[in-house]
C-alpha cells in the first residue's frame, strides 16, 4: 500500500515556518497581506504583465514575496477544498454589507469551501502554479512574447 504524498505548501519561504494545516496558512497569509492590499498587488501584476513596456510600482522583491505566499495560498485553498465535510455558516447574507459578501453568491457565501471545489475542478494546482509564475515573470519583464501576455490576461478575466 502506498503512503499518500502530503501537498508541500512551501510556506517556509514567504513566512519563515512550514505548515500542514490549510486554514492556519491561509490565516498567516492574511496576517502578512490585507486584503485590500492583496487585491491591488494582483491586479497590479496582471495589469503589468499584459500592458506592454509596464513595471509594477512594487519592487521586485515585493513582487517575488507575493508571489510565494500566493502560491501556498493556493495550495491551502486546494488542500481545504479536498476535506470531505461540509463547512457551513449559518448566519444569513441579507444580514452583511457588499463589502462582507463580496462577489458571493449566498451559497458560495453559505459553504466557502464551495468556491474552492469549483476552482479546483477547472484548474490543478500544477496549471495556477505554472500561471501565477509566467505571469510574474512577464509583470517583471518589460519584453516577452505578446500573445503569451494576452493569453494570461484572458484567463485572468475569465477566472
Amino acid at each position: 500500500m502506498m503512503k499518500k504524498k502530503n501537498l508541500d505548501m512551501e510556506a517556509r519561504f514567504w513566512s519563515g515556518s512550514e505548515m500542514d494545516s490549510g486554514m492556519k496558512l491561509m490565516e498567516t497569509f492574511f496576517q502578512f497581506n490585507d486584503p485590500v492590499t492583496a487585491r491591488e498587488m494582483l491586479n497590479n501584476i496582471m495589469i503589468c504583465a499584459v500592458k506592454e513596456k509596464s513595471v509594477p510600482p512594487q519592487n521586485a522583491a515585493a513582487v517575488f514575496h507575493f508571489y510565494l505566499a500566493l502560491r501556498s495560498f493556493v495550495r491551502a485553498c486546494f488542500l481545504i477544498s479536498r476535506k470531505r465535510n461540509k463547512w457551513t455558516i449559518e448566519e444569513s447574507p441579507e444580514n452583511n454589507s457588499p463589502m462582507i459578501m463580496g462577489n458571493l453568491s449566498d451559497k458560495e457565501y453559505k459553504d466557502p469551501v464551495r468556491i474552492f471545489r469549483k476552482a479546483f475542478k477547472a484548474y490543478s494546482t500544477k496549471e495556477y502554479d505554472a500561471f501565477l509564475s509566467s505571469v510574474v515573470y512577464f509583470s517583471l519583464s518589460d519584453s516577452g512574447c505578446e500573445e503569451e501576455k494576452k493569453d494570461h490576461g484572458t484567463v485572468y478575466s475569465s477566472g
